[in-house]
């Protein structure tokens, strides 16, 4: 039976909280209904209660904003009976909600996340911290905005704190840092909060879990959050680093306010296509699950597009980027993955010709270098390399950065005191490629350029080691040439600082440069270039899952389905066994060709434990 509480008809029990419960009612002199929340009974002769009671019908009745829940009436602080008065709102909350519609699109995500923000903003602006951030504090309204509520904890800026000493107020998966630790609290502790609430909407769980609250709030305090982008490869990497910038362990590192949070949110919509957020949130309400399909196909041209120019740009953090939340988007999208594949080949120009000298002479002059399970090479071949046939020693390399003279550089060569292999892991690696033309003269001019330059001390012959050997040399800016029978070494002004390149035209290896000024002698000096191996891509098609690459002489690998996954490579090409994991399915392994640079794709059928 309804009860009258003043001018208030109180119809039903809509909510239930720690310190009071809702009801819908029925206001018979404006004859409207409200919402009315009633402290409870054992609270209501307990005054720091009450005062926290009056602080949110105040501080929220100075708000006018359409994201946050208007106050219609007090009770007041001596009323036998302490009651908000407020609107009726439509529910349900944001939580409810999100339980009710998994994988909601980071894009809807962000617009949620957006009226939140303003509403804080405009809160911020009053000088009042929220501090109690969360779905359950946010409803939905007639299926086109959320509301922000529940200022019960809600601290004025200018105002002492009314918080017992030791007494942390607030929900431990949403606590900022500072706020567990008694600290200063700002706006920032609401960015952080709110930072948790886009996290949980985005990726469908919140990013500080744990077995107890205790555990929950030292992995807050310790920064111990689960990166959004591994647990939901969709949401894409311009979203992580949103949400990364909110959750920030340190205050400094955040937004700096609501305003800039929320100018963060805009500018991803507006590079998604979405110029109205609030229309789009509508439309998106009005029937989620087709509006979810309607906006992925609209973002997924977008982000192919994108990824081509970044290709063309030669972005390809960017390119990567865009082109792995398409995948996980579409997982076969065929477009993309020609794209990828074509990405890892980009900067290659295959030398057919030249490559195949460069092996027959290999295998003619029997030398060869392999990386070995320490990283370093070794000779196989007893025999004494004739000056056009050796390689390339990072012993030069060695020597150059030292500044030793000649005396010194004969009497570490005798000795045997320098470590080549150890020297070549540092060289610094930059991207390039070029088409090297057919030069004959390594001495030629090249735009303007001297392979040559000329110096004081005569000249000395550099023979090139290249590992592996499939590689093009440029020597001052010259040209690249085919490392091979034609092209194994060059005579270079002793004295004068000698610049090399070394590239792999089949894309298997990241490029070297290296100077080196050349010191005298009378014997060729030799110098190893040992090319770094680039990471295979591994795409592996499946439901959410745990992927696992199994060590090989260059590591292991760990990643997700859905998502192109970088595995470390000590070759060209390697067999590695995959496993991939998921709670409550048995576990897929099987062995996969990688091949360095380039992009393999796998089919997981995982079986559910019956």
């Amino acid at each position: 039976m309804a009860r009258q509480l003043g001018k208030y008809e109180l119809l039903d029990e809509i909510g239930h909280g720690g310190m009071a419960t809702v009801y819908r009612a029925l206001d018979e002199r404006l004859d409207r209904h409200v919402a009315i929340k009633i402290l409870h009974p054992h609270l209501q002769k307990a005054a720091e209660v009450r005062v926290r009671f009056a602080r949110e019908a105040k501080s929220v009745a100075k708000l006018e904003h359409p994201n946050v829940l208007k106050v219609y009436d007090y009770s007041g602080e001596d009323a036998e009976e302490s009651y908000i008065a407020v609107e009726l709102l439509t529910g349900p909350t944001l939580k409810r909600f999100a339980e009710d519609h998994a994988e909601i699109p980071a894009e809807i995500a962000a617009c949620f996340t957006l009226q939140i923000a303003r509403a804080l903003a405009a809160a911020h602006e009053r000088g009042i911290i929220h501090r109690d951030v969360k779905p359950e504090n946010v409803l939905l309204h007639e299926a086109r905005l959320v509301k922000l509520t529940d200022f019960g904890i809600a601290q004025m800026v200018d105002s002492q704190s009314f918080t017992a000493t030791g007494q942390i107020l607030g929900s431990p998966g949403h606590m900022a840092p500072e706020q567990i630790e008694g600290g200063d609290i700002d706006a920032r502790t609401d960015v952080f909060a709110l930072g948790t609430v886009l996290y949980y909407l985005a990726v469908g769980r919140l990013p500080f879990t744990g077995r107890n609250p205790h555990q929950v709030l030292k992995r807050i305090v310790d920064g111990d959050v689960a990166d959004p982008l591994r647990v939901r490869p969709s949401i894409g990497a311009p979203l992580r680093e949103i949400i990364l910038r909110a959750l920030a362990r340190d205050p400094a590192a955040r937004y700096p306010s609501a305003d800039d949070f929320a100018a963060a949110l805009v500018a991803f919509l507006a590079d998604a296509g979405i110029d109205d957020p609030d229309a789009e949130l509508t439309a998106y309400l009005a029937e989620p699950e087709a509006h979810a399909e309607r906006l992925h196909a609209q973002i997924i041209p977008r982000l192919v597009a994108k990824g081509r120019d970044a290709v063309a740009r030669k972005d390809r953090a960017t390119a990567i980027a865009c082109f792995d939340r398409v995948l996980a988007l579409d997982e076969r999208h065929e477009e993309v993955l020609r794209l990828l594949d074509r990405l890892g080949r980009s900067d290659r120009r295959l030398l057919w010709t030249g490559l195949a000298a460069a092996a027959v002479a290999a295998l003619v002059a029997g030398v060869v270098f392999w990386p070995t399970e320490g990283g370093r090479g070794d000779e196989l071949g007893a025999q004494t390399l004739r000056a056009e046939d050796a390689g390339l020693d990072a012993t030069a390399l060695v020597l150059a950065d030292a500044e030793l003279d000649a005396s010194e550089l004969s009497a570490a060569l005798d000795a045997g005191d320098l470590d080549a292999a150890a020297v070549t892991d540092a060289v610094p690696v930059v991207d390039a490629g070029a088409e090297p033309p057919d030069v004959r003269d390594p001495r030629r001019r090249d735009a303007g350029r001297r392979v040559v330059a000329t110096g004081n001390g005569g000249d000395r012959r550099v023979d090139f080691q290249p590992s592996p050997q499939n590689v093009t040399i440029s020597v001052n800016g010259a040209e690249p040439r085919a490392f091979g029978p034609a092209f194994r070494g060059v005579e270079l002004a002793v004295g004068q600082v000698h610049r090399f390149r070394f590239e792999s035209p089949s894309g298997c290896c990241e490029p070297l440069e290296r100077e080196l000024r050349l010191p005298p002698g009378d014997d060729p000096l030799p110098l190893v270039a040992r090319l770094p191996f680039r990471p295979a891509r591994l795409y592996v098609a499946a439901t959410p899952a745990d992927v696992h690459v199994l060590a090989g002489r260059a590591g292991e690998a760990r990643g997700r389905t859905r998502s192109v996954i970088a595995v470390p490579m000590a070759s060209a090409e390697e067999t590695r066994e995959l496993r991939v994991t998921a709670e409550g399915h048995e576990p897929y392994t099987t062995r996969v060709t990688l091949r360095a640079g380039e992009l393999s794709n796998v089919s997981a059928a995982l079986r559910p434990v019956l």
